[in-house]
This record gives C-alpha cells, sequence and structure tokens, in this order.
C-alpha cells in the first residue's frame, strides 16, 4: 500500500466500525431485546465519533496528498474534485457532527437534538452534491465542453447532478429551516413525509445514473466521471437503499386540521393491505437489485476487477434496477394521487 493510501483505509475503517455498531443495535432491536435509552444514545454517540474520523482522515489525507499546491495533481480539474469539497468536508461534517454528539442527552429536552438532526441530515447532502458536481465539472474540464454538448445522456446526467441535485440540497434545507422554527419541536410534530420523499429522491437519483451507465455505457469514453461514480463513489451505491425507508414514510399521517384530514381521506384509492403488498414488491425488487449489484463488486475481492460489465451481471441489474425504478414512481405517484384505507 502506498503512502497516500494509507489516510483513506483508515477513514475506511472508522466506517466500517460505525457500521459494525449499526449493525449490533439493529440486532438487538430485530432479537426483540431493546436497547435502553442511554444505551442508545450512547451507540449513536459511537457511530458519530467514527464518521467524524471518517472525514478527517479520508478526505483530510486526500486534501493534503493531492489537492493542495505541490501534491500530485493540482490542477484546476483537481481543485473541482478535491480540494473544494475536500476542504467542505473537512470543516462542515465534523463541526456538526460534534455539535449533534454533545445535544445526544438523554437528559435534554428532544428540540435541540432534533434540530442538530436536522441540520446535520442537510449538511451531508450538501456535500454529496458538492462530490459529485465537483466530479462532473472536473470531467468537463478534462474532456472538454464537447464531452456534453454531443452526447445527450452526459448532458442530462450533468445538469442532473449540478442543478438537480442541488434543487434537492435546497429542499432539504428549506425544509430543515422551517421544521426547526416550529415552538415546541418534538418527532410527532414533524411532517414525515417530506424528509420520505428527500430520502426517495436521493435513491432515485442513484438508480437512475447507475441504469443510464447499463444501457448506455461510458458516453463519449471513460472519465473521471465513470471512474468516481463506479469506482470511489461506490461507497455511496448502498443509497440505492434509501427508497426501502422514505417510500414508506410517503404514507406517514400528518394533517394539519380536521378539516384537512377529512379532505385528505375523501382521495383514497388503495386499502393499507394493497399498499403494503406493492411496497413488499418494491422493496423485494430493490432488495434484488442491491445483491446482484454487491456481488458483483464483492465476488472478484481482493481484486479491483468488477464484474457489473459481465453479461449476467449486466442483464440481472438491467432488469431488477429497471423494475425497481418503475415501481418507486409508481409508489410516488399513489402517494400523491391518494390516501390510503385502514
Amino acid at each position: 500500500m502506498a503512502y497516500e493510501d494509507i489516510p483513506g483505509s483508515l477513514g475506511i475503517s472508522c466506517t466500517v466500525a460505525a457500521s459494525l455498531i449499526v449493525l449490533i443495535a439493529v440486532l438487538f432491536y430485530v432479537t426483540k431485546r431493546d436497547l435502553s435509552k442511554p444505551e442508545l444514545f450512547m451507540a449513536i454517540r459511537m457511530v458519530l465519533i467514527f464518521e467524524i474520523g471518517y472525514f478527517l482522515l479520508a478526505f483530510g489525507g486526500s486534501i493534503f496528498v493531492e489537492g493542495l499546491p505541490g501534491g500530485f495533481h493540482f490542477e484546476l480539474a483537481r481543485v473541482a474534485q478535491i480540494t473544494v469539497p475536500g476542504i467542505v468536508e473537512i470543516t462542515l461534517i465534523p463541526v456538526v457532527l460534534a455539535k449533534l454528539f454533545f445535544e445526544l442527552n438523554p437528559n435534554k429536552p428532544p428540540a435541540n437534538q432534533i434540530k442538530w438532526a436536522l441540520i446535520a441530515g442537510s449538511a451531508y447532502l450538501f456535500v454529496f452534491w458538492l462530490n459529485n458536481a465537483g466530479e462532473w465539472i472536473a470531467a468537463v474540464i478534462t474532456k472538454g465542453l464537447s464531452y456534453i454538448t454531443q452526447y445527450p445522456i452526459n448532458l442530462f446526467s450533468f445538469t442532473l447532478t449540478t442543478i438537480g441535485l442541488f434543487l434537492l440540497v435546497y429542499y432539504a434545507a428549506y425544509f430543515s429551516k422551517k421544521t426547526i422554527m416550529k415552538p415546541d419541536l418534538t418527532l410527532s410534530s414533524i411532517d414525515l413525509k417530506k424528509p420520505g420523499l428527500i430520502v426517495t429522491a436521493l435513491g432515485l437519483y442513484l438508480v437512475l445514473l447507475f441504469l443510464l451507465w447499463l444501457f448506455f455505457g461510458s458516453v463519449g469514453g471513460w472519465g473521471s466521471w465513470y471512474a468516481w461514480f463506479l469506482g470511489h463513489g461506490y461507497l455511496d451505491l448502498w443509497a440505492f437503499t434509501f427508497p426501502f425507508v422514505g417510500l414508506c414514510l410517503l404514507f406517514s399521517p400528518f394533517t394539519k386540521t380536521k378539516e384537512a384530514n377529512v379532505e385528505h381521506k375523501k382521495r383514497t384509492i388503495l386499502k393499507k393491505m394493497q399498499l403494503n403488498l406493492v411496497l413488499f414488491l418494491t422493496q423485494a425488487l430493490g432488495l434484488s437489485f442491491y445483491i446482484v449489484f454487491s456481488a458483483a463488486y464483492d465476488i472478484p475481492l481482493p481484486s479491483t476487477h468488477v464484474l457489473t460489465g459481465e453479461p449476467i451481471f449486466r442483464n440481472l441489474l438491467m432488469i431488477t434496477g429497471g423494475l425497481y425504478f418503475i415501481f418507486i414512481l409508481v409508489v410516488i405517484g399513489l402517494s400523491v394521487v391518494g390516501n390510503i384505507k385502514e
């Protein structure tokens, strides 16, 4: 291992440790051995510590190795790819997570905890946009403007990333600010449909971009964008599963007045059992898609070879991913046009 890979490897180790803590907590929940409130808060705070370590080590190392003058590749493209996103990631995220860490105390009122959790979520979404937009901008700088003007698929992906994803960040920040300003803020006072839409949209964005690559390949030739999204960005693609949770939140009951509740119930089109069946089918398709996707990356380990280009994997991913994408849109449509009968 080269010395420049050490910070990134240590950062990944922090992520693995945080994931193990989450896994243990989930196993406790599944086996109905509920964690006490202090234990749950302790587990979350440990996850936050490892997440802070991940951002400081992984992205801090990238900046000092390649993102500063005198580094291996200090140039305009690298500034967009590494320097700007990296500086934001090693400052904004650790500060926000540290504040959330100190607010997570079972003896404190929940309002500040919810406030900083919403701020942290918006901050994560912002740096996610900054990373992906920076990669696309770097790809255009390296390959030339014709890389998007001559290839509609690349233009669509570029626009969806730099503008569409930014609009999602703006909406998340707007929702967080509006929620934080509520008097007597509690979990029950939050309209969960809106974070459900944000989470679902983020997962849908990633699924769509991956499907574009499956169906059309590396349009215009291999570049830094495809290297990022299919290589280094692989660490973010677990978010393919975000709609599993987000779609369920879209049907959370939340109305401000009795009159609004009556009006909402007039638009019923599905029974709850029918909805659960549609949601279960969507999640089953998503799970199948993610299992095939993970197998394509994990089977060749420790080799860096990936099997997504092999016909059997590519075809399975196109089928399961395509159906998953369609059913996500169907469920979103159902949440818009009608309520659910009990």
